[in-house]
């Protein structure tokens, strides 16, 4: 006798084989085509907000709305539990069990120190707690921030400037700060933006700036501020250019960029540190702040060569790196670069040529602008390109707070569950261990393990185990399945053909709703996941 999530998985997967890998999806109407592509899934709010305004107006309004999670993150509790233990060095501290609030998110800089201070006994998970909480608040704020553009163009950015949050205990309590650095420039300025990740202290810390000193300089930020924040692996010439002098210039500067390269910006940026008290030299330590701090000893003051700009020696503290930045935000390879990107995720996984160029031509145009990426942003959804067909798969993440979002669910999850749950599927909120970032293609999420995963988040993510809502799902006020099933298809704005379904459970539009509970929930829990489930819903 198979379990009653078996049986329900049997059928989903007898509805849905036929269809459930589609490339593409019906037709939208303009209103779940912008939402989809510009917020974290559509909601018949949102659609009757969008109808009020007309689709200009709707997106101004998400351009200008500030971060307004403050009362519900406040509210928002995370569970913490640990066994009394001991440090090895005689230091204890006592079991823990408690919800406690989401402080470290907007606790001042200095007050993390305590956490990274190893003379200090504390079990590893307080040490961590701050990224732990901004993973918390990643999903509420998915679902229920009012400003969804911000959202998804935070989210945007942590994967393009990724760091591993939970690489060490660095990273991770200085993690707040840098979600909060891309959170108040995610529709503004890149070059702004650009400094402020330099100077993060999880990215300083997970790419080994924070030690980098002259003699040798630590190259692996300068390698990935040119390859994957700035540039791009697409301008590396090192295969077709053996010494800088040989890569082509335009306007006085190198149209890509090679070893030599990485090496001088590495130099460039040598005492970009953190003021946490680390050594800086005999008798000298850099200054408790818990922000961003400059150690001119650690710096290479020497003449540098980099994009085949000379920059002279001995000149003001940290001019070589913001000259660095500036040559950086300014380079018509990042242009083309950044706006590939963003265009691949709000739009294809293969934007044509000509919307690439458009793009990158208003970002140089306003690249002294503080809406710089909210212009951008304008030209993509006015440009003919986005009135293009769905054929982005939602990832794990993206699909689990639209599903949240469609149905209406509260989350209040206190457990972090739902970070053990997207990982199964192969993403990784905020911890995904490579530079790179989550994978934004379609074929990268179409493993049979990654769309079992999503079948599991449709059907179950709504029982109290799930551990993301405690409230159980609202079962409509309907006499019939079919009612039932067309109540949940306008509700995720998917078409109301649910036959497969019926005939995969042996029932009728017609039959008449259960009378108890958990066959309701387990009648509502289906259409739902049918729902999620089609490829009106799974692309976007």
């Amino acid at each position: 006798m198979p379990t009653r999530r078996a049986f329900l998985i049997q059928a989903l997967a007898a509805a849905l084989a036929p269809s459930v890998l589609r490339a593409s999806a019906p037709a939208p109407a303009i209103s779940d085509l912008w939402l989809n592509r510009l917020t974290f899934g559509a909601t018949p709010e949102a659609r009757a907000r969008f109808s009020d305004l007309g689709p200009q107006a709707w997106l101004e309004e998400q351009i200008a709305l500030p971060d307004a999670m403050a009362a519900r993150l406040t509210a928002a509790r995370l569970h913490m539990v640990y066994e009394a233990g001991e440090d090895g060095e005689g230091g204890t501290w006592p079991a823990m069990d408690e919800l406690r609030p989401l402080t470290w998110l907007s606790a001042p800089p200095e007050a993390v120190l305590p956490l990274i201070d190893w003379t200090k006994p504390m079990e590893f998970a307080e040490r961590v707690r701050p990224a732990d909480e901004v993973i918390a608040a990643a999903l509420i704020r998915a679902v229920h921030s009012p400003a969804q553009l911000r959202e998804v163009m935070t989210q945007f950015w942590h994967d393009h400037f990724n760091v591993h949050a939970q690489k060490d205990e660095f990273t991770a309590v200085y993690f707040p700060a840098h979600d909060a650095a891309l959170r108040a420039r995610a529709l503004g300025n890149f070059r702004d933006l650009l400094g402020a990740v330099a100077r993060s202290g999880s990215m300083l810390c997970y790419l080994n700036n924070a030690d980098s000193r002259a003699s040798p300089a630590n190259e692996n930020f300068a390698r990935e501020l040119l390859e994957l924040h700035t540039l791009g692996a697409g301008n590396y010439l090192n295969d077709r250019y053996a010494r800088w002098h040989e890569v082509p210039q335009e306007n006085g500067v190198a149209v890509g960029y090679i070893d030599e390269d990485v090496y001088e910006v590495a130099r460039a940026f040598t005492g970009w540190t953190m003021g946490d008290g680390r050594y800086i030299a005999e008798g000298v330590e850099a200054p408790r702040t818990g922000a961003f701090h400059y150690a001119a000893a650690w710096h290479d003051p020497y003449q540098k060569r980099i994009l085949g700009v000379e920059f002279p020696p001995n000149r003001a503290d940290m001019a070589d790196a913001e000259d660095v930045l500036d040559l950086l935000a300014r380079h018509p390879g990042t242009a083309r670069f950044i706006c590939t990107k963003l265009a691949r995720r709000l739009l294809a996984d293969d934007p044509e040529a000509g919307l690439i160029d458009r793009l990158a031509g208003v970002f140089l145009a306003a690249v002294d602008a503080p809406d710089q990426m909210a212009q951008v942003i304008r030209a993509l959804v006015a440009d003919p390109a986005f009135a293009a067909p769905a054929t982005k798969l939602r990832r794990p993440f993206e699909f689990m707070a639209a599903l949240y979002r469609a149905t209406g669910a509260e989350v209040t999850g206190v457990e972090n569950d739902y970070h053990w749950q997207l990982a199964r599927a192969g993403w990784q909120q905020h911890s995904f261990p490579p530079p790179t970032g989550h994978p934004d293609r379609a074929e990268d999420w179409q493993s049979s393990t990654t769309l079992l995963r999503l079948v599991d988040y449709a059907l179950t993510g709504h029982d109290d185990w799930f551990g993301v809502t405690q409230t159980r799902l609202t079962v409509p006020e309907v006499a019939t399945l079919g009612a039932l099933a067309a109540h949940w298809a306008a509700a995720f704005g998917v078409p109301d053909d649910f036959g497969a379904l019926f005939a995969a459970i042996g029932a009728s539009p017609g039959d008449p709703m259960p009378e108890d509970a958990t066959a309701r929930h387990d009648a509502s829990a289906l259409a739902v996941a049918f729902a999620a489930l089609t490829p009106a819903f799974l692309f976007r």
